[in-house]
């Protein structure tokens, strides 16, 4: 039986504006968004229901309060291709009949950082340390194949899912100007004792632990590209004092959805954050002045520059 997450409530988006309630129930499922995947597939300009780890461990070396696992997408993906992301995926068929349901989107998130990062959110964290590197690369890869479920793989190995290692943190749309767009829910996790995050060198090409404000800093530097979510939320753990911050489940505000607005003209991208003085305008205003440079969790745009998205903050 999955184990339960407490009562938190978020929003979703009307067409015709507004937001409905959406509820995080102690023994429930979020309320349904849309029809089950045996009745119809979404559209393709609508948001698919996706989930993604931040997965993170206490610094070894001491040098900062923790490091968070971050995954290169390959130069070829249609989605984010090169940007350094946390790992996760869409939810697929075998994860659930409703794709917005909480079962549904945690056996999508333990399944997809199994997957993209080998790292196994077990019940049991101890008993995966017994199981060989044959075994464990056996069932990974039927997982990868998309010809087993979860909890099926899950089984193979003696194991039940560790859905209480699972923290809600936030929730992004990809915004509307996309042809392909997610519905994400993030999720908090801590690296279990005795495994290691690797990647699956199919969807992503390498991986790396490193401190939120050390990524921010390579994003400056152009060493690495994060993706726009990340810096946001890499931000935001920046400036986080303890490691029980990142097991603390996520308030009614912070699950509200995050849906940013991207402007462009000619070779100029603005992403506009919902809090940004601008953002119901539909346009960054003052094509020159764009925004003060700032730290990541202060930014309430994004400019595209130089191949990395860099923290802007505007205010009214």
């Amino acid at each position: 039986m999955l184990e339960c997450l407490s009562l938190i409530v978020s929003f979703a988006p009307l067409v015709n504006g507004g937001f409905e309630p959406r509820v995080f129930h102690k023994a429930g499922p979020f309320l349904k968004k849309t029809a089950c995947w045996k009745d119809v597939m979404p559209d393709p300009m609508e948001p698919l229901a996706s989930a993604s780890v931040i997965l993170w461990r206490p610094d070894p070396a001491g040098e900062a309060l923790f490091e968070i696992f971050l995954l290169k997408r390959r130069g070829k993906s249609r989605f984010m291709p090169n940007c350094f992301v946390f790992p996760g995926g869409r939810v697929e068929p075998h994860d659930g009949d409703d794709p917005f349901s909480e079962k549904t989107l945690l056996c999508c998130a333990i399944r997809e950082l199994w997957e993209e990062a080998g790292v196994i959110l077990a019940k049991d964290p101890v008993a995966v340390t017994s199981l060989s590197d044959t075994e464990l690369g056996e069932v990974r890869s039927g997982l990868q194949k998309g010809g087993a479920s979860l909890d099926d793989a899950l089984n193979r190995l003696g194991l039940a899912p560790g859905v209480g290692f699972l923290t809600p943190y936030a929730r992004w749309i990809t915004p509307v100007a996309r042809k392909q767009r997610y519905d994400t829910f993030f999720y908090t996790a801590q690296m279990p004792q005795g495994q290691k995050a690797v990647s699956d060198h199919l969807e992503t090409t390498e991986g790396i632990w490193i401190s939120p404000l050390e990524a921010l800093r390579q994003n400056e530097s152009g060493e690495v590209s994060l993706a726009p979510p990340q810096v946001r939320i890499l931000g935001e753990l920046s400036v986080f004092k303890e490691l029980t911050e990142l097991d603390i489940p996520a308030v009614e505000s912070k699950l509200e959805p995050v849906l940013p607005f991207l402007w462009t003209d000619g070779s100029t991208r603005v992403i506009l954050l919902p809090w940004d003085p601008d953002y119901e305008k539909a346009r960054p205003g003052d094509l020159d002045r764009l925004g003060l440079g700032c730290p990541a969790d202060q930014a309430t745009r994004l400019l595209h520059s130089k191949g990395r998205w860099q923290p802007l903050r505007m205010v009214a």
